[in-house]
C-alpha cells in the first residue's frame, strides 16, 4: 500500500492504520474515530485507495474515496476499553500485593529440623554411636518445642526446650538390647505449639546385624591376658615402695552397666589430683577397687604394659550383667591425658571408660559419652574427633578469609566482593551448625592415648 497520509474527518488529525484489524483510528482520545474501508461494488483502479473525506465535509454525508471506496465510522467500543482498563488495574494490584504483602504478614516462630533422617548401624552387637539432629527457628519469636519418639529403643535428649533465633542440638540414642537382627524403624516428632511448619518429623532407622548374645560368645580379651583370683598384685603405689593392697568383699556381685556407671559417677576417687611419685595411677585403681567392693560391686585391679615403655598403667575392670567386661580409668587430674576443646579448663570429669585390646592403642572416652564398651566403638569415636578437628580447622580458615574480606570495609551491594562475602557467610553458618552437633556428640574432652597395649593382668 502506498504511503499516504489520511486525516480524521472529525478532528483533522492524521489517522493511524492497524494492519491486523484493517482499521484506521484517530489518536485523539476525545475524538476516538475509527474508520473502515468497504467496497461499493466496483473495483478500485491502480494499487491504492483514496483518503477519507477531508476536513470540511459534512458528517451527514457519506465520505467517499476517490477510487470509489466508502469510509464509514466504526462504532466506539466503550465496553472493550473498560475491560482493558480493568485488566490493567488488576495486574497492577497483583504486582503490588506480591511486593508489599510479605512485609505485612505477622512475624512469628517457624520450626524446621535438620537432617530429617537418621540411621544407626550396629554391625558387631555392641551398641551404636549416638546421632543428632538440629532444631532451628527460621523466623522471629520464641519457639517452645518438644520431641517425642514412637519406639521404646529410641530416646531423645533433651526432650523439650525453648529457642529464640539459635539452634538446639538433640541427641538420639538407640538401645539394641533385646532387638532381633534386621531393620527397625522409628520416628521422632518435633512439635512447637502455634509455630509455623509444626510438627516436623525425623525418620530413624536402626540396622542390627549382630545381637549382644552373639557378641558375648566371642573372646573379649584374646592373647596376652592373664587373670588372677584372690591374689594381691605384685605392684607398688610408686617410688615410695608402698604395696598395692586390695580389700575384697565375698558378698560383692556383678552389677549392670547402669548400676556401675551410677556408682563410678558418685565415687570421688577421680577428684583427687594426680601427683607424680606420690599418688599415681596404681593408687587410684586401688581406691576405686576397694570402694566398689565395699559397695557390693565386684571389681578387678588391672595392670597393662605399654609397648616401648618401662612403666605401665593401672585401671579397673568390672564384669557387667548386660554388657560384658567394662574397663574404667579413674586416674585423677593429669593434664598429659586430656585436651579440652570448646570449653574452659576444669570442665572435664576424670571418670573415664577405658578400651583395652592387646595390640591396639589404649583408648579413653569420658564415662558419660561411652555408649558402648566395645573397642570398635572407641575406633569410631576417635574418627569422629579427627573429623571434628579437621572440620574445625577448615572453619577457622574460612572465618579468617571472611574477616579479612569484611573487616574495616564497606562492600558495595552486588559487587564481586560482596557476593563472595555473602557466600562465605552462608558456608560458615552451615559449618557452624555441623560443628556444634559434632561437639555435642563428642563432648568437650578428648583423651590422648598413652600407647599400644602389650600385656594385660587382671586381679579379682
Amino acid at each position: 500500500m502506498p504511503e499516504q497520509a489520511f486525516r480524521c474527518p472529525r478532528c483533522g488529525k492524521e489517522l493511524r492504520y492497524d494492519v491486523g484489524m484493517g482499521l484506521f483510528w484517530c489518536p485523539d482520545a476525545e475524538c476516538g474515530t475509527v474508520l473502515r474501508r468497504e467496497s461499493v461494488g466496483h473495483e478500485a483502479t491502480g494499487g491504492g485507495f483514496g483518503p477519507p473525506r477531508r476536513q470540511g465535509v459534512s458528517d451527514t454525508e457519506p465520505p467517499w474515496t476517490d477510487d470509489g471506496e466508502e469510509w464509514r465510522p466504526e462504532k466506539r467500543r466503550v465496553g472493550r476499553r473498560i475491560l482493558v482498563g480493568l485488566v490493567m488495574l488488576a495486574t497492577i494490584a497483583a504486582v503490588l500485593m506480591m511486593t508489599v504483602s510479605p512485609l505485612t504478614w505477622p512475624r512469628g516462630p517457624a520450626l524446621s529440623v535438620s537432617p530429617t533422617r537418621v540411621t544407626f548401624v550396629d554391625d558387631s552387637g555392641t551398641g551404636v554411636l549416638p546421632q543428632a539432629f538440629a532444631i532451628l527457628n527460621d523466623d522471629k519469636g520464641q519457639l517452645n518445642w518438644a520431641v517425642t519418639t514412637d519406639v521404646p529403643w529410641l530416646t531423645a535428649e533433651p526432650a523439650e526446650g525453648c529457642l529464640d533465633e539459635e539452634l538446639q542440638v538433640v541427641t538420639l540414642k538407640a538401645d539394641i538390647t533385646g532387638l532381633t537382627v534386621g531393620e527397625h524403624v522409628g520416628v521422632c516428632t518435633v512439635t512447637a505449639g502455634e509455630a509455623r511448619n509444626s510438627p516436623q518429623l525425623v525418620g530413624v532407622t536402626l540396622r542390627v546385624e549382630q545381637t549382644p548374645e552373639a557378641r558375648a560368645m566371642r573372646s573379649l580379651l584374646g592373647e596376652g591376658v592373664e587373670v588372677f583370683y584372690g591374689e594381691q598384685p605384685p605392684y607398688v603405689q610408686g617410688p615410695t615402695g608402698v604395696a598395692i593392697e586390695l580389700v575384697n568383699n565375698e558378698l560383692a556381685a556383678d552389677a549392670s552397666w547402669k548400676q556401675l556407671a551410677d556408682f563410678v559417677t558418685h565415687d570421688d576417687t577421680d577428684e583427687s589430683p594426680y601427683i607424680q611419685d606420690l599418688r599415681m595411677c596404681g593408687s587410684f585403681a586401688e581406691a576405686l577397687h576397694n570402694n566398689a567392693e565395699a559397695a557390693g560391686i565386684r571389681c578387678a585391679w588391672v595392670s597393662i604394659d605399654i609397648a616401648g615403655q618401662e612403666i605401665g598403667h593401672a585401671l579397673n575392670a568390672f564384669l557387667t550383667t548386660d554388657k560384658g567386661i567394662a574397663f574404667v580409668d579413674c586416674t585423677g587430674e593429669d593434664t598429659s591425658f586430656v585436651a579440652v576443646v570448646g570449653e574452659g579448663e576444669g570442665t572435664c570429669d576424670y571418670d573415664k571408660t577405658a578400651y583395652v585390646q592387646v595390640g591396639q592403642e589404649y583408648g579413653l572416652i569420658s564415662l558419660d559419652r561411652a555408649e558402648s564398651l566395645a573397642y570398635s566403638f572407641y575406633v569410631e569415636y576417635s574418627k569422629g574427633w579427627a573429623e571434628y578437628l579437621a572440620d574445625l580447622e577448615e572453619f577457622n580458615a574460612l572465618a579468617d578469609e571472611y574477616n579479612a574480606l569484611v573487616e574495616g570495609r564497606t562492600l558495595i551491594a552486588g559487587s564481586a566482593e560482596a557476593r563472595k562475602a555473602q557466600r562465605l557467610y552462608g558456608v560458615l553458618q552451615t559449618r557452624r551448625v555441623d560443628l556444634e552437633m559434632q561437639q555435642e556428640l563428642l563432648g568437650p574432652c578428648r583423651w590422648d592415648s598413652i600407647g599400644v597395649v602389650e600385656h594385660v593382668e587382671l586381679y579379682w
